[in-house]
């Protein structure tokens, strides 16, 4: 677990120092959103995605120089999904990564703006000319990111979770909502250095089914931290799901059956990915979430 955690140090280090190239501030009035996208895209959260698409890469046979413009991009894609989620018309959050949400540091209409250019500026970085790889892989990360993002990944279940405040899910539309709003983006950084490497089948496969996993336990574990976590640690607000009589897994499953289907999701995620042999970091990954306590 020290090495786990070494490793997601040195990639967020990694991390801050390439968002800090890819977004400097102008001598301008736009610094002002640049600002806002500085602000919660550098120095805050685990960079779980990066973690995993260095990883797999590595796993794969990648060079890490090909991997970070696919880490990078997607980070962007991530943070512009948290600044729009804490804003009044979605979550309306104070807090995100245990400081001032973007809207609360800024205002509203600047956090919407920094959501809207982090995710142009995603794919500008994805598409640049100056990431030497394959055309053809390129187009083909970039058309997955798409979808991954989009009505298909993340928009599509932020869309059912938002249905979701105004009347129960089924456990059936609430794993169908996981697996689009948390799931699709962890699925695409397991997924996508099998497009550099040319990877088979198997490995593919297998990737895709630890992803499936590891998507679920994220949500799980989130949904257990709601309720039991500390907000100090968490860096959240908490308990919103439940006074806002949403449905989760607690409230379906129960905090008990929760946490030992979180076990069950942790010892298939494991299973999934023995083919790269054992005690490698995505197995350690996977025990990591399942006792996070952030």
């Amino acid at each position: 677990m020290t090495d786990l955690k070494t490793e997601l140090a040195t990639i967020r280090a990694q991390l801050d120092l390439r968002l800090n190239q890819a977004l400097p501030i102008p001598n301008d009035l736009t610094a002002r959103v640049i600002e806002a996208m500085r602000y919660s895209a550098i120095g805050g959260g685990k960079a779980l995605r990066p973690f995993f698409i260095l990883t797999t890469g590595r796993l794969l046979g990648v060079k890490e120089e090909d991997l970070w413009p696919i880490a990078v991009s997607l980070e962007m894609i991530h943070t512009y999904s948290l600044i729009h989620d804490d804003l009044p018309a979605m979550d309306n959050d104070s807090l995100r990564r245990g400081k001032p949400s973007n809207h609360i540091q800024f205002d509203e209409a600047t956090a919407i703006l920094a959501g809207d250019a982090l995710l142009t500026k995603a794919f500008e970085h994805l598409s640049s000319p100056n990431w030497q790889i394959d055309d053809e892989k390129k187009c083909r990360l970039i058309s997955l990111l798409s979808c991954y993002a989009g009505t298909q990944g993340m928009i599509g279940g932020q869309m059912i979770d938002l249905i979701g405040e105004k009347q129960s899910l089924t456990l059936s539309e609430l794993k169908q909502m996981q697996r689009l709003k948390t799931g699709a983006l962890l699925e695409f950084s397991c997924i996508a250095p099998c497009v550099l490497a040319s990877c088979d089948s198997i490995k593919e496969t297998a990737l895709r089914r630890y992803a499936t996993c590891i998507g679920l336990l994220f949500q799980m574990t989130d949904d257990i931290l709601d309720e039991t976590g500390q907000e100090a640690l968490v860096g959240k607000t908490l308990g919103k799901d439940r006074k806002a009589k949403k449905t989760t897994f607690i409230s379906l499953f129960g905090l008990e059956k929760a946490r030992e289907t979180a076990r069950q999701l942790e010892e298939e995620a494991v299973q999934s990915v023995a083919v790269f042999g054992e005690n490698n970091l995505l197995s350690a990954m996977a025990h990591y979430i399942l006792i996070r306590e952030k």
